[in-house]
């Protein structure tokens, strides 16, 4: 379906861009890891960051939209020091570059899939490696009062399914092993995202055990990915599990949005004369069902695609080779994988105003 035309009602008013920045809804607890000394308990927090996501995916069974090559998707919250910054790199295959920037932490990565149609069900598999560098001498100094360096974590998201399709109600579900790696001291973890089974009480369970380089488990991890996730330090016996992380209450609204997705298409008045001319809050097919006019929104998004088909055809003709605007691919200095590496423009570009007019996709 990332690849289908689909009408527009299949749809809900969201961008995959916008899907994507969704991820930093918690980064509550990214800040919480840079405060504190315990390396494996970093980890801890730096997990429950990397499930907390999969909250917003309960109910969301409506198509978020394809995004055009070359579209974008800026976010920044200056309440709680992060900026956001998505760039649609590849229409085949479709893969979505993000960056994510904070005082004390980054986070990077590709939005890449490879989907299956199984009948019953549709599997989503997540090809993309996912990076958080954090910087825990902004939030924490070490006991001799030196910084702590750099570090950095990296992980594959679990793989996601919606079953019912055909019979029944549809339904996410996110299962699979996840494993979270600190390349800088070693520590590791592994999640196990439990599949969903017959019985209600085995839905959305998820469990994990943290390591030190050594070895030697820490903690144990566990909880439900839609609601709440416990610590507990392994080798204390009398000590008693603690809550780690919690889902924000939803309110009931169309397409089972979080409150925190509702807010990501606002037109903000400040916003729209400033922002990139590619950026998602102006795409016309989306903001049309948005509003409630889908005939417009259906001939909107069939002309922007054609428009899309057209520009390819059309650098096929010339022998041109597409080049994103904003990252380049290139390999990681320290897990040496291929990546989408951000070139630190956008927003400098931006503020300047020479994004206004820069690109021509919808």
């Amino acid at each position: 379906m990332t690849k289908m035309t689909l009408p527009v009602s299949f749809n809900e008013p969201t961008s995959l861009l916008q899907r994507n920045v969704e991820v930093v809804e918690y980064s509550d607890l990214l800040d919480k890891a840079s405060t504190i000394e315990s390396s494996t308990l970093r980890l801890v927090y730096v997990a429950a960051f990397a499930a907390s996501e999969y909250a917003s995916t309960v109910g969301r069974i409506a198509k978020p939209f394809n995004p055009l090559l070359g579209e974008t998707f800026e976010y920044a919250r200056p309440d709680k020091g992060y900026r956001c910054f998505v760039e649609q790199v590849s229409h085949h295959p479709p893969i979505s570059a993000l960056i994510a920037e904070s005082s004390s932490w980054s986070y990077y990565g590709e939005s890449n899939v490879k989907t299956k149609f199984l009948g019953r069900s549709f599997d989503i598999k997540h090809l993309g490696t996912w990076f958080c560098e954090l910087y825990p001498d902004q939030g924490v100094k070490a006991k001799n009062g030196e910084n702590k360096e750099m570090e950095l974590y990296s992980w594959k998201k679990v793989n996601n399914s919606v079953i019912g399709i055909i019979v029944g109600n549809p339904t996410i579900d996110n299962y699979g092993d996840m494993h979270i790696t600190n390349h800088t001291t070693g520590d590791s973890m592994k999640y196990t995202f439990k599949p969903r089974g017959w019985r209600a009480s085995s839905a959305y369970e998820v469990k994990g055990e943290v390591f030190n380089a050594k070895g030697e488990l820490k903690y144990t991890i566990g909880g439900h990915w839609n609601d709440k996730i416990y610590c507990k330090p392994a080798n204390d016996k009398n000590a008693e599990k603690y809550l780690v992380w919690q889902a924000t209450p939803r309110t009931e609204m169309m397409f089972h949005l979080t409150n925190f997705a509702a807010t990501l298409n606002a037109p903000q008045k400040s916003l729209l004369p400033i922002v990139a001319c590619t950026d998602t809050r102006l795409r016309p097919d989306q903001r049309a069902m948005e509003n409630g006019e889908y005939d417009l929104a259906s001939e909107e998004k069939n002309r922007v695609e054609e428009k899309q088909r057209e520009a390819r055809k059309q650098r096929e003709i010339k022998g041109e080779v597409y080049s994103p605007e904003f990252f380049e691919r290139s390999n990681h200095p320290v897990t040496g994988e291929e990546f989408w590496s951000y070139m630190g423009t956008y927003w400098k570009n931006r503020d300047a105003g020479k994004l206004k007019n820069y690109k021509d996709i919808f």
